[in-house]
């Protein structure tokens, strides 16, 4: 498994970038809301929080095990947000789909459908992995039924696997799809992105 990190990604309406510094002030503008935040363990109240973040993220890349993207809106030209690619392990040909914080103005949108469908597409039929895990907030019921929606297996609950800096304990949910269910999530997501929201 080759593992290219300047990739860019073209949907309908989105475009998936390589992450870069240079968009830390436009990130956080879209990615400033509490809501963001809400189910993760990270803390974001500055420019500053999140450019920690994005220089992890820019490392990893160096270093080959992380893919990470902006989220732009290709009508507008906006940053929407963030994702990525990650746990990449060349030798069991599995990788980790999430990092993904996107702006409330496109929640319960095809944003996050589109970002996925990228992703896999990419994922399963370029870099030929045969297990795509997420891993999910066991408080975060949205992200949950969104990675269900798409046709994730529900794995197992690591219970109190993560703690906030306020002091808050979260489980975390894994989920997956292989390579043999590939091809009817794909159709799936065919379907979720040209059905009307």
């Amino acid at each position: 498994m080759i593992i290219e990190t300047d990739i860019s990604l073209e949907g309908n309406s989105i475009s998936l970038i390589p992450l870069e510094m240079k968009y830390k002030e436009l990130l956080f503008e879209a990615l400033k809301s509490p809501d963001v935040w809400k189910y993760t363990w990270r803390e974001v109240n500055t420019v500053e929080d999140l450019e920690q973040i994005i220089m992890i993220a820019v490392n990893n890349k160096k270093d080959g095990k992380q893919i990470p993207f902006i989220v732009k809106d290709k009508l507008t030209g906006q940053v929407i947000g963030t994702t990525r690619i990650g746990d990449i392990d060349k030798v069991n040909r599995n990788v980790e789909i999430g990092w993904t914080w996107l702006s409330p103005e496109v929640w319960k949108t095809k944003v996050n459908t589109e970002c996925k469908s990228l992703l896999l597409k990419y994922c399963f039929e370029e870099l030929k992995v045969i297990r795509v895990q997420f891993s999910v907030s066991g408080q975060n019921l949205r992200s949950q039924k969104a990675v269900e929606r798409i046709g994730a297996t529900k794995e197992g609950t690591f219970r109190k696997h993560r703690v906030k800096a306020d002091g808050t304990i979260h489980d975390n949910i894994f989920y997956s799809i292989i390579d043999s269910e590939w091809e009817s999530v794909k159709e799936r997501l065919i379907y979720l992105l040209e059905k009307k929201y």
